[in-house]
């Protein structure tokens, strides 16, 4: 609970510092398009390559769990975008929710809470499910945002792929399978640059929601309602319910399920404001998501915890390599 807190607590820290430079107009929208640009162009590619190019080599045996945690996380946006649909939300505005019911904060907020309660033997699947985020589910989001925008399918896809996240990504991917590593001052200066990237990108959350009126804020709205129970309770449902059926083992099911109920990732917001799609309606299902996860990822901790403690820990296979073993956590 406190771990939670205290990570919640930080992410609200800068999402306040974003509103009080716009209520001081020290921030104003083009300033906001500035800070959203840096980290869509810069911050985030950057962290995306140089994390991803630290994962250790793929373990087969891991890649059904992940197969299905994906074909769980895309069910979880599909149903999210027709049940806005069903609500009356206008197509592309559903299209963008339904990105903001599958895209995972299991980097920033994820990662580090699972390795509390888990231990570090999440870093052998914890990255993996990262790198699934923001490597397949992340492109299809942006493809579907691309679509939405009014752009052929063919198009959709050529814009995708050359948008700087997955190009950050599978870069970062192919330096993993190559076994390249960036010399030093070259992956301190990416680090560094990656680093800044979610600060920056919470301050223009912030902005945003500092300059919508106080009554978009707290009016109810179905579609970042249906995006937020999409994300934190429909999502991990799934997960748990594919991955059960799959019998796979108990420590894979654990982390999946908890990566999965985490918010939404603030990189949805980024994303949707450059492409000029529903970013108000996702800066406050970014920030409601973050703020109800609080209990939320709370009460699931507490769950997985007692069932963690209660049935032991798992057994690591002796063929596992040693490197993974003894990784820390990359991302």
């Amino acid at each position: 609970m406190f771990d939670t807190l205290g990570r919640v607590l930080v992410f609200f820290a800068f999402i306040g510092l974003g509103a009080l430079l716009v209520k001081l107009k020290r921030l104003n929208a083009q300033g906001l398009d500035g800070l959203s640009a840096y980290f869509y162009w810069l911050a985030f590619p950057c962290w995306l390559m140089i994390s991803f190019s630290r994962l250790p080599h793929f373990d087969i045996t891991m890649a059904m769990p992940i197969l299905a945690y994906l074909a769980a996380m895309v069910l979880t946006g599909a149903i999210v975008v027709i049940a806005t649909r069903l609500f009356k939300s206008r197509k592309d505005d559903a299209i963008a929710a339904g990105m903001a019911g599958f895209i995972n904060n299991s980097a920033f907020l994820g990662i580090p809470i699972a390795l509390s309660l888990f231990g570090p033997e999440v870093s052998r699947i914890g990255p993996l499910v990262v790198a699934a985020d923001f490597l397949i589910l992340f492109s299809i989001g942006c493809a579907g945002l691309a679509k939405a925008s009014g752009k052929t399918f063919k198009a959709a896809l050529a814009h995708t792929a050359k948008n700087p996240t997955v190009i950050g990504a599978l870069t970062g991917v192919a330096c993993m399978l190559i076994g390249f590593r960036f010399p030093l001052p070259v992956e301190n200066a990416l680090d560094i640059l990656g680093k800044s990237g979610p600060p920056v990108a919470l301050v223009a959350l912030g902005g945003m929601l500092a300059l919508m009126p106080v009554t978009n804020l707290t009016r109810p709205d179905a579609t970042s309602a249906i995006a937020i129970i999409g994300k934190i309770l429909l999502a991990p449902a799934l997960v748990a319910l594919v991955l059960s059926l799959l019998r796979v083992d108990p420590l894979t099911l654990r982390v999946c399920v908890f990566l999965a109920a985490t918010p939404t990732a603030v990189s949805v917001f980024i994303q949707t404001k450059m492409y000029g799609l529903w970013f108000e309606g996702a800066a406050k299902t970014v920030a409601q998501s973050t703020l109800i996860s609080l209990f939320t990822l709370s009460a699931l901790a507490l769950l997985l915890r007692m069932e963690y403690d209660y049935f032991g820990e798992v057994d690591v296979p002796a063929s596992m390599p040693p490197s993974i073993l003894n990784s820390e956590p990359v991302i």
